[in-house]
């Protein structure tokens, strides 16, 4: 991971092979993108990527059955990827 004063810029991509992980805590950042490796992740039940810089999501966010917490404010996000639809398990989305 990259930092600078204002927090992360950039996520290393060993963060990908961590697909146990269930929370993934990414909030004010410098984050401008989430990658498509997210999808990896695949046991994650909460992931907070609020208060960063993010103009779009990768649409394989909707891959990840199992997430239920999806917490997303104070970002760029003009529009969300309509693959968010099949997060069946989804009960937050802030």
């Amino acid at each position: 991971m990259l930092f600078d004063a204002g927090g992360i810029v950039n996520l290393s991509p060993s963060l990908w092979h961590f697909g146990h992980l269930t929370k993934l805590y990414l909030r004010n950042n410098q984050l401008v993108s989430l990658p498509a490796d997210v999808a990896h992740l695949s046991n994650l039940v909460l992931l907070d990527v609020s208060s960063n810089k993010l103009r779009a999501l990768p649409p394989e966010l909707g891959d990840i059955a199992s997430l239920k917490e999806l917490l997303l404010s104070n970002n760029r996000l003009g529009l969300l990827p309509c693959e968010l639809g099949k997060l069946f398990q989804l009960q937050k989305l802030g």
